[in-house]
């Protein structure tokens, strides 16, 4: 709460700083010294605003600084809510320059709300003239509401038409905080110890965020980090009958039908069990409409105290019953009922009425009539123990009756003083269950114990109740470790889904059949298990199979199943699989592809195997099946032709092996297809009678070979041996196959090994992946593009490869012509870099003020207009010294002169472009440097038929699109030129008078209320010099008024070169002359006025050979702020030392007279600081 007070404290001295501010500035009103006027300007759309700083008032320095520097909101207003000052605080806030923000309405720079509240606001001040204090919310530009102290008050400004609204702010959002965070913190917790309960709670109802305090979790068995910041913790846990209830009662509350919310319901525990919970609670905050927005509440377990009720109200019930209930009851229970005394002495004998004769044995005086003597005296010390402590007695005894041994549960609680009331009742067939549940829990115990599936039983809320010792065998956690733990902290994150759906399912009791997912293991592995669980209630029963292995072992066939599919598909054959004993056919897609049918268009049967096979070859097959299947023969092998589906025949070559069961007898027909229409039709071409698989792949275009690796002693592949090549593959390898059978691929074609197809085939060998590759062969005598496709063929290889010579030469061609587009695409990108460039550096010069401010940054532009060259930019000057001189230059060759003069240069009495290659520089001009290495481009800068200057460009080649572009640029330069020298002379004739060359008094006045406005700020003096020509009429009557015009033009040429760069000269009116220096001490300025005096005597003035009277010159000085704190009064001090100078006798100079002492006499404001 430090830091509260501290702001506080801030906010009061703020406020008596603030008073004390407007006192000041009640007596700089009243002293006049802050006059201003409105001024209008225009806006650009027609309507008129009020310059800012002429409705702020002209405060001192002191204050400006303080609201410049001071930890607050300062602004001012006018009543139509137009900004018109606004500190750097307050731009801070709304991040906002003060451009931006002045002269702004405020329906402009606020939200409609906030713009309307201020307005209102605004309002109230100019009706009542008295300060309103307000605390007001505004968003800041992160997104942040901040809140703010503010006080609002009129001000009126002399000479202005309309009352303005001041307005300081301080930032109280950390005081605001501070102070909800301890009435939150005082709340909480003064329930807290007013509430009666064990546990709390404090509820945020509209983030549905909840503080649950230790005391409430430790209740239901948790831990602090078990429990989260949800309702839902508690809504979750609620019995399901008591949940209506429970939130009707809190709607009530929440409604305001209850003062208090009060509930009694059930929670469940971390283990399972439910608790009773006195739930009391209190709405402590609600919105504008009513809403609730923060509950606090208590719980306290009631469990016990709801136990005792039941047991009470179970009593009450039976008290509340008539005899003749009662008596109903005692006769209805399967119990004897007894009356004894200390002595054992029976006084009355009930036995159940539904019980058979002989169950009980009957009691006449005493119980030793009917209890053998132990048990008789174990039956009269519980009837002493229960009349001397008055407590229930209860044991169990067992004895031989009728020849079988009973089991009784005896209950004897004292009846007076002398007499108990005995009820005993007959436990045999109890016992007996519970000895057949025992006997069932053993067998279960060690069922589990031996059993080797992972059981368990878990409940449908997720957790494991008891497991089997399996779990540890398998996952390595103990049975222990895993009791009262999660499911779903075991399983695999990608898993997780799919077990929280299975858990919903058995959460709606349906049985959960073969669900597979992954355990984790202690070590971090895991392990597939497979699930068949079933629910019963709220239990699940489990039982589960470590099912890794033979996912391993499917993944294993599979990866060798996928590995057949390859070795299929490089060989190009197709299989079929006959089951003898069902009559199922199976026939690979290759072997329908062959066909020219797709997978589904030919289904797997003998029929579509009759649709397609010639009818000729049909019996012949179907008699090799039955001689293969019967043992007549021991080899199936038979070429058959099919009908293609464009009509066509294929010829197919058809081998198989069977498989027989133990009694010999053949199950099952496995055999493949080999597509020989090419073999076939080359026999039948060549008149053969024999062909080998090997004519297949004679017939085909691309390249085949077949190698086997030869391994080194440590099994290291160092070579490959040929084991077949087809025709195609002999001819790109310019060998024939007898003479490639045999030998090493290394030997005949080492150039695999340069360009690493060798250590390629290894990779395929050594890992089964297949690889694709295109590649250049230039070795062995071959010169050509490939593409091959290696595949693993036992402990080798085999790759077929095409030559795609042709097709990169395509390729190439294609490339040259998307290089050709690229090239001309970027030539477009080029051009339109070179428009953009252009158009930049058009609109910077038109930005630019004076010439000199071009010149300046043409360098810089032109330069990434013509990269990898130099130039520069020339133009004539208007001195004395007609020449032509350098004002830019860009790139780091110089191959030009940098200032020459007009006939020296051809271009410009050509006023046309002229180029000089390298190998032509005898026709160059004077100015280019010769060099043999560069192309020079010389353009005028021609602009409405008159000459500037020139555009110089050298580079070692200039094609005809960058000579095109130098001249726009060129002609780009010269209109920008031409369009600043026109405004620099309209500029200069509209602040300079022609006669003298001096600024004139338009100017002055602009320039003395900047400069005093800035001595202001900066706290410097500025010096101010009023001279006024001795007897200047005398000149005009004697001499003629030209005469009196060269006086004027000598005095202002005497002013223009006594004047520092800062120094501001004037013709003030007629021979009156006004010199501004700023940062000049009274000292100085005088000392200047003196020389000035001094240099005006010296000068001697002829006029049609007439040499005039000598000048004299009377001078008056007056300082800011020593002689007024505005710059009408510093005139004023100055004008009246000027003709104080004229009464003393002229050509003197004289100071101002008025001490600053005075004016902050007047004023009352502090004396300006001497920084002199």
């Amino acid at each position: 709460m430090a830091e509260v007070d501290d702001l506080r404290r801030l906010v009061q001295q703020l406020q008596t700083e603030n008073a004390d501010l407007q006192r000041q500035v009640a007596t700089l009103r009243k002293a006049g010294h802050n006059q201003c006027q409105v001024l209008p300007q225009d806006n650009g759309n027609g309507k008129s605003q009020p310059i800012s700083n002429c409705l702020q008032p002209q405060i001192s320095d002191p204050f400006q600084d303080f609201v410049t520097y001071a930890p607050i909101l300062a602004w001012i207003t006018d009543a139509q809510g137009m900004m018109t000052y606004a500190n750097p605080d307050w731009l801070a806030m709304v991040d906002l320059t003060e451009q931006e923000a002045v002269g702004q309405s405020v329906e402009a720079l606020f939200p409609a709300a906030l713009a309307q509240n201020y307005l209102q606001n605004n309002k109230w001040v100019l009706e009542h003239q008295t300060v309103l204090e307000t605390i007001e919310q505004a968003p800041l530009p992160d997104g942040t509401i901040h809140t703010y102290l503010v006080r609002k008050f009129p001000m009126q400004a002399i000479g202005a038409t309309s009352t303005l609204v001041g307005g300081i702010g301080v930032d109280i959002t950390e005081l605001k905080q501070t102070e909800a965070a301890l009435r939150d913190s005082e709340a909480r917790w003064q329930f807290a110890i007013e509430g009666s309960g064990d546990g709390l709670w404090d509820w945020n109802t509209q983030t549905n965020e909840v503080f649950f305090s230790h005391q409430w979790k430790a209740m239901l068995g948790y831990a602090d980090d078990e429990i989260g910041s949800s309702m839902d913790e508690r809504n979750s846990r609620l019995h399901p009958a008591d949940k209506g209830q429970c939130y009707a009662d809190l709607e009530k509350h929440f409604d305001g039908e209850t003062p208090v919310y009060q509930k009694e319901y059930r929670l469940r525990c971390k283990d399972g069990s439910y608790k009773w919970i006195l739930d009391r609670g209190k709405v402590m905050e609600r919105d504008a409409d009513g809403k609730p927005l923060r509950v606090i509440g208590t719980h306290k377990d009631i469990s016990e105290r709801k136990q005792a009720e039941i047991h009470q109200q179970q009593l009450t019930i039976i008290l509340r019953e008539s005899e003749a209930t009662n008596r109903a009851i005692v006769e209805a229970i399967p119990d004897l009922l007894l009356r004894v005394g200390r002595d054992g002495t029976c006084f009355s004998f009930l036995p159940p009425a539904d019980v058979a004769a002989g169950t009980f044995l009957p009691v006449q005086n005493n119980l030793s009539e009917v209890l053998p003597p132990k048990l008789f005296d174990h039956q009269l010390q519980r009837i002493e123990c229960a009349l001397s402590t008055g407590e229930l007695q209860t044991w169990e005894h067992q004895f031989e009756k009728h020849g079988q041994l009973c089991h009784e549960e005896v209950r004897l609680a004292p009846c007076g003083t002398d007499q108990c009331l005995v009820i005993v009742r007959d436990v045999s067939d109890r016992k007996q269950i519970e000895l057949k549940l025992q006997t069932t829990a053993e067998e279960l115990d060690r069922f589990f114990s031996v059993s080797l599936d992972l059981l368990c039983i878990g409940d449908t809320s997720g957790y494991f109740h008891r497991l089997s010792g399996q779990w540890q065998r398998t996952l390595g956690y103990s049975a222990q470790e895993m009791q009262g733990t999660r499911y779903i902290d075991y399983v695999h994150p990608e898993d997780i889904d799919a077990t929280l759906a299975a858990l919903s399912s058995l959460t709606q009791q349906q049985e959960i059949l073969n669900f597979v997912n992954r355990y984790r293991c202690r070590n971090g592995s895991y392990r597939w298990i497979e699930w068949r669980s079933v629910p019963v209630g709220h239990l699940v029963y489990g039982a589960a199979r470590d099912i890794s292995d033979r996912i391993q072992a499917e993944t294993e066939l599979q990866n060798t199943k996928d590995q057949l599919d390859l070795v299929l598909q490089a060989s190009a054959e197709g299989y079929w699989d006959w089951n003898l004993v069902t009559g199922e056919i199976y026939f690979s897609p290759q072997w329908k592809a062959m066909l020219g049918y797709a997978d589904h268009e030919l289904a797997n049967s003998f029929a579509a195997w009759e649709s397609v096979i010639f009818a000729e070859d049909r019996a012949a097959v179907r008699q090799l099946v039955d001689d293969y299947t019967s043992g007549r023969s021991d080899q199936f092998s038979i070429t058959q032709r099919f009908h293609h589906k464009d009509g066509s025949t294929v010829h197919i070559l058809s081998r198989a092996i069977r498989q027989k069961n133990t009694a010999g007898q053949v199950i099952r027909v496995v055999g493949s297809h080999l597509d020989v229409t090419a073999m076939v039709t080359i026999q039948a071409a060549l008149q053969t009678s024999k062909m080998q698989l090997s004519s297949v792949l004679n017939s085909s275009l691309d390249g085949i070979m077949a190698f086997k690796a030869v391994r080194d002693e440590s099994g290291i592949i160092v070579d490959f041996e040929w084991l077949l090549s087809n025709p195609a593959a002999c001819k790109m390898a310019k060998r024939n196959a007898a003479y490639l059978i045999g030998k090493r691929l290394l030997d005949e074609m080492p150039g695999n090994k340069t360009d690493g197809l060798f250590d390629l085939y290894v990779q395929v060998t050594e890992s089964g992946d297949p690889v694709r590759r295109q590649f250049h062969y230039n070795h062995d005598g071959i010169h050509s593009w490939f593409e091959n496709m290696a595949v693993q063929l036992g402990d080798g290889f085999a790759v077929t490869f095409s030559d795609i010579t042709p097709l990169k030469r395509s390729e190439h061609d294609l490339q040259q012509v998307n290089q050709q587009l690229a090239t001309r695409v970027d030539e477009l990108n080029q051009h339109t870099q070179q428009m953009r460039l252009l158009s930049e550096m058009s609109d910077f010069l038109q930005a630019c003020l004076t010439a000199k401010d071009a010149y300046q940054s043409l360098g810089v532009l032109v330069a990434p207009l013509f990269p990898g060259s130099s130039g520069s930019i020339f133009m004539l000057t208007n001195a004395v010294d007609y020449c032509v001189e350098q004002v830019a230059t860009w790139g780091a060759q110089r191959a030009s002169a940098t200032e020459f003069i007009p006939p020296d240069c051809c271009i410009l009495g050509r006023e046309r472009l002229h180029q000089i290659d390298h190998d032509c520089l005898s026709l160059g001009c004077g100015q280019a440097e010769s060099t043999h290495a560069l192309t020079t481009l010389c353009i005028p800068l021609l602009a409405q038929s008159q000459t500037l200057g020139l555009f110089y460009l050298s580079a070692s080649e200039l094609s005809q699109p960058v000579q095109q572009l130098a001249r726009t640029v060129a002609e780009q330069i010269a209109l920008a030129l031409a369009n600043l020298h026109l405004r620099e002379t309209l500029q200069q004739q509209s602040i300079r008078d022609p006669l003298t060359g001096l600024f004139n008094r338009r100017y002055l006045e602009e320039t003395l209320t900047r400069e005093v406005q800035r001595a202001q700020r900066q706290c410097h003096t500025i010096g101010v010099i009023m001279l006024d020509i001795d007897h200047f009429k005398q000149f005009n009557d004697t001499y003629g008024h030209d005469a009196g015009d060269r006086v004027l033009e000598t005095v202002g040429q005497l002013l223009r070169d006594s004047v520092r760069g800062s120094d501001v000269a004037c013709r003030y009116g007629g021979e009156e002359m006004l010199l501004i220096l700023p940062e000049s001490p009274p000292e100085a300025t005088m000392a200047r006025a003196e020389e000035i005096r001094q240099a005006l005597g010296l000068i001697q003035i002829s006029y049609s050979g007439l040499i005039l009277n000598p000048l004299s010159a009377s001078l008056g000085v007056a300082s800011f702020p020593g002689h007024g704190w505005q710059a009408v009064d510093v005139l004023k001090a100055a004008d009246d030392a000027l003709y104080q100078a004229k009464s003393q006798g002229r050509n003197q100079v004289v100071g101002a007279t008025v001490p600053a002492a005075k004016v902050a006499e007047e004023t009352g404001a502090p004396l300006p600081r001497d920084i002199s």
